[in-house]
């Protein structure tokens, strides 16, 4: 698979986990984790099952700010 396919691979990724009902942050590729971390701060988050828990409406907040803005960090797609 090329590069290119492989990054657009991942960032469809992002989106079809936003139809989850419970988004963990562990859900997340490694490469993208910072920059929602980095987006959440200070937001009210909750564990379940001892997981960090990323409402929906949160989650899906950060998706339009990636699309309007981008990442905040680089991304290294490997």
């Amino acid at each position: 698979m090329n590069r290119l396919a492989a990054i657009s691979e991942n960032i469809d990724a992002l989106w079809i986990l936003s139809r989850k009902d419970t988004i963990f942050l562990n859900d997340l590729q490694q490469e993208f984790r910072r920059d929602l971390q980095t987006f959440i701060v200070g937001e009210t988050l909750y564990m379940k099952d001892g997981k960090l828990v990323i409402g929906n409406n949160l989650y899906k907040r950060w998706l339009e700010k990636i699309q309007a803005h981008g990442f905040d960090y680089e991304i290294d797609f490997k």
